[in-house]
C-alpha cells in the first residue's frame, strides 16, 4: 500500500503468499499465475528417469568423441584436397634469374620497390631453399626461401 509515509507491504498478502503450496501437477502450474510458481522443467523432473538417462549419456560420449573427431579429420582432408587443385608448384633450377623481397629492415616507404634484384640461383639446398648470388658474383649471406622469391623474366 503506498500511503504518505512511503510504501507498506500488507501483512494479510504476505501471510498468503508464504502458505502458498507449489504446484504439484502441470494442471495446477497453468492454472497459477502467482510469483514463485515452478517452471515446467522443474514440475516433469523425475530422479529416476534422470539418471538412468545421465548414465546412458556418459556411456555413449566417448563413441560421441571418436565420431566427431572422423568428421573433423574428414573436412581437414577435404580442405586440403581443395587448397591443393588451386596451388601450383614453383621450383627454379641452378642457373636461373631471380628477384627477392626487399628486407623488412630495408624497407622505408610504400613508394619504395617490393622486390629487388636480380640474383643468380647458384645451389639448390633442399625443396624450396635456394643460395643466391648478385650480378657481380657476390654470394648472398644466407639461403632464401621460395616464398620470398620470383623468376626474373628478361
Amino acid at each position: 500500500m503506498v500511503h504518505e509515509r512511503g510504501i507498506e507491504a500488507n501483512p494479510e498478502k504476505i501471510k498468503a503468499i508464504m502458505e502458498m503450496s507449489s504446484p504439484r501437477t502441470i494442471n495446477e502450474d497453468k492454472d497459477s499465475q502467482e510469483i514463485g510458481e515452478t517452471s515446467l522443467r522443474v514440475a516433469r523432473y523425475e530422479p529416476e528417469i534422470n539418471s538412468e538417462a545421465r548414465e546412458l549419456e556418459l556411456e555413449l560420449i566417448e563413441e560421441k568423441r571418436d565420431k566427431a573427431f572422423i568428421q573433423i579429420q574428414a573436412a581437414k582432408g577435404r580442405m586440403k584436397n581443395s587448397y591443393d587443385k588451386r596451388v601450383q608448384e614453383r621450383s627454379f633450377q641452378v642457373g636461373d634469374l631471380v628477384l627477392k623481397k626487399v628486407e623488412v629492415s630495408k624497407h622505408v616507404g610504400k613508394l619504395e620497390a617490393n622486390w629487388e634484384g636480380p640474383f643468380k640461383v647458384i645451389e639448390v639446398l633442399k625443396r624450396g631453399t635456394y643460395r643466391l648470388e648478385n650480378m657481380q658474383g657476390k654470394q648472398l649471406p644466407r639461403p632464401w626461401n621460395i616464398h620470398n622469391l620470383r623468376r626474373f623474366y628478361t
